[in-house]
Formats: C-alpha cells, structure tokens, sequence
C-alpha cells in the first residue's frame, strides 16, 4: 500500500487542539441533554443562512461548518470565488495596459497621425460633459460604477451560509440545526430530505459521502476550485492546506465534472501540481424517489487515491 501524504501545516501554525463538532464545550466533553444546542437557520431556497453571531461563531470555531458569500435572487457567489474574480480582473486591467513602441513609417504619416490626433483631442475637448460634483460623476457612468462594485464586493454584504450537505448533516446527524423558511415556519426533518433533493441532484450520494468523510474526522469544504467536489482538510482550513480532492462517482459511473479520461488526466495533473491528492469516492445506492425515506445504511462508500505514474519515478532499478 502506498504511503499516505501526511497533511501540510500552514505558517506559524502551533499545535492545537480543535473541538469537531459544535455539539461539545470549551473543555472538549460532549454536552448533556438539557444543555444540546440548538443552531438557528433561513433557509432562503438555495442555501441555509446563519444570523445570530453566537451560532456563527460556534459552528465556525467548532467543526469549520459554514462559509461566508454574497447571496440575493439573481446571484449567489461564495467568498473563494470573488477573490478569484477581483484578482482575475485586476491581471485583465493590467494585461490591457499599452506598451508603446515604434513602427518604421515615413514623415507624411507622422504629420496625418498628429493631424488626426489633435482633431480628435479638440472634438473630445469640445464634446467633454462638465460636472459640478460627485454625484453626477457617478451617475453618468452608472453601469460601470456598479460592476466595480459588485466585483470588489461592497454592493452586497456577506452572508454565513451552510451548504445542503453541512445543514442536513447538523440537522439530522448532530440534531443542532433548527432550520426555518423566510416567513419564520419550521421545516421537518423529511421535509428538508425531500427539498434538498429537488435542489440538487444526486444528493443522497453527495451527502452519503459528506457523511463519510465528516464521521472520520475530516473538514469537508466545496472543492470546484480544484475541478472536484469536495476537498478534505485535517482538524481546520485555518491551520492545515486541503490534503485531497474528492471525485464523487455515482454507482461506478464517471462523475459529470470529469466525464472522459483526458479530463482526469488534467485534473489529476492539477492536483498534484496543488501538492494534493486525487481521492475517487464511489457511493452504491438508490437513487432518490418521490417519498424516499432517510437510510443512509442503503449507501456503501468506497474510495481509492489516484496517482500519476511516472515512469522516470516509479520504475524498478535493475
């Protein structure tokens, strides 16, 4: 059997002891029943979100359930993914700048081009709208204004939101997430299965192996950045890098992110250029019917570490 990578420690990171789940005190003991907590969530049809300061902090210190992002009805971007858009469009701004460099032309040209440059210079000039103040500043170019705004993040606040997986995992493994619609009504255990299952597809495998995962130990984050599903870190994505990237294959069948085998390929190369590992986790089950009833026993999860061979590497001396 292959070696395991052993988990890679960010900077200045001292040995600490984390608490995986938010259903245990400060000292690490697991709370008694007049004591359980009992989380508040909105569940706004896409994703859960936490209001109260208190249960954020909890789930965020106890476990790492949660993450912050820009959520309203047209648009839901996660905080990762707006990070990456304000430096993709800085590198674009840059990328934009002129060089200037000569091109080997004659003296007639150089006399057409100042020509035409300086009508150009005085029909702007003479075309240029006058501002009194900011405001009219800002309202003549509207549009631009809130594209700067929404990609730098100011136009909406950031919201702590739990994936499906996350909430149903708190919800009906932990029973410490009371979730809620927008006008305050509760939302049952089956009521939630049969919702989360009509938002995404596949969800009774994607949360068998979130459930998986979660149950030994691992912090499961969304892992689309690395062309997976998810990504496992130890302990906390605070003080560890991920260590794999998990492919979810459906009852033996190829995963729709990486549908043929050049896909893998690049994936796996991505991967390992990230100093992770490839992680297939296939999950054998039914699929979901209308009135399926809760039993993850029906699910068995298997995976397997893929690993590039190089043949310079991996091949046997004489």
């Amino acid at each position: 059997m292959l070696p395991l990578k052993p988990p890679v420690p960010k900077k200045n990171v001292k040995n600490i002891k984390l608490v995986d789940f938010p259903i245990y005190d400060e000292n690490g003991e697991i709370l008694d029943q007049n004591s359980w907590p009992k989380y508040q969530g909105i569940f706004n049809g896409k994703v859960i979100i936490i209001n109260d300061l208190n249960d954020k902090s909890r789930l965020c210190n106890l476990g790492c359930f949660g993450q912050l992002g820009i959520i309203d009805k047209d648009k839901f971007i996660d905080y990762k993914t707006l990070q990456n858009q304000v430096l993709r469009q800085k590198k674009n701004w840059q990328a934009m700048e002129l060089v200037p460099f000569d091109f080997p032309h004659n003296n007639q040209n150089v006399t057409d081009e100042k020509n035409l440059h300086i009508k150009l210079q005085e029909d702007y000039v003479a075309n240029k709208p006058v501002y009194n103040n900011w405001k009219e500043l800002k309202s003549s170019c509207s549009t631009e204004y809130e594209q700067l705004l929404i990609l730098s993040g100011v136009q909406h606040e950031l919201s702590y939101f739990l994936l499906l997986e996350e909430a149903f995992f708190l919800c009906y493994t932990l029973e410490c997430l009371e979730m809620r619609k927008e006008d305050s009504s509760l939302i049952s255990i089956v009521e939630c299965w049969k919702q989360f299952n009509g938002l995404k597809k596949n969800f009774p495998y994607f949360y068998a192996a979130y459930h998986y995962y979660r149950s030994k130990g691992w912090v499961v984050k969304p892992g689309q950045q690395y062309g997976g599903d998810y990504v496992l870190y130890k302990s906390s994505p605070i003080y560890y890098h991920s260590s794999y990237v998990v492919v979810i294959s459906v009852n033996g069948q190829n995963s729709e992110s990486l549908p043929s085998w050049p896909s893998w390929y690049g994936c796996g190369r991505a991967i390992e250029a990230a100093s992770k590992e490839l992680l297939i986790c296939t999950v054998l089950g039914p699929a979901y019917e209308e009135g399926m009833l809760i039993d993850l026993s029906q699910y068995t999860v298997n995976d397997i570490i893929v690993r590039r061979w190089v043949p310079s590497q991996n091949r046997k001396k004489p």
